[in-house]
């Protein structure tokens, strides 16, 4: 199952911009998986695995446009991120998707509940996640 529920407006990238998304992902091999194909499709990709970097990562500048979140997580659930992230008003324009094995109809109702833009199962390929990526920020 894979969807993006909110397509963001269209928009161009100015010359020189690129997409950035931020991958929350406890898994170092797939992460670094994701992370070299975005790069190799010209998006800046920063990489989390725990609460601390997520939130240096959604603190650096310039923010995310998109963050990728993987529902469990060593130190917190993503569910709980998510609804935290929707909570500060300087973050309620990043777009999330959930990135989870967990493909039950309470998992996926749980996450536009509290503000998924879409939502990814595990096993996925990547470039089902790259065009949800870019259906979310609204970029072709």
């Amino acid at each position: 199952m894979k969807f993006a529920r909110h397509a963001a407006a269209a928009r161009k990238l100015a010359d020189g911009q690129k997409l950035i998304v931020l991958v929350v992902e406890d898994d170092p091999q797939l992460a670094k998986l994701v992370r070299t194909y975005f790069q190799m499709e010209g998006i800046d990709t920063r990489l989390a695995a725990n609460r601390g970097e997520i939130n240096a990562g959604l603190r650096q500048e310039p923010k995310p446009d998109v963050m990728l979140l993987d529902v469990m997580l060593p130190d917190i659930d993503g569910f709980d991120v998510l609804a935290r992230v929707r909570q500060h008003d300087a973050m309620k324009d990043v777009r999330i998707i959930m990135m989870t094995a967990k493909a039950t109809r309470e998992a996926v109702l749980k996450g536009l509940e509290r503000g998924a833009d879409g939502y990814v199962t595990k096993p996925f390929e990547v470039d089902v996640l790259l065009k949800a990526v870019k259906t979310v920020a609204g970029v072709k």
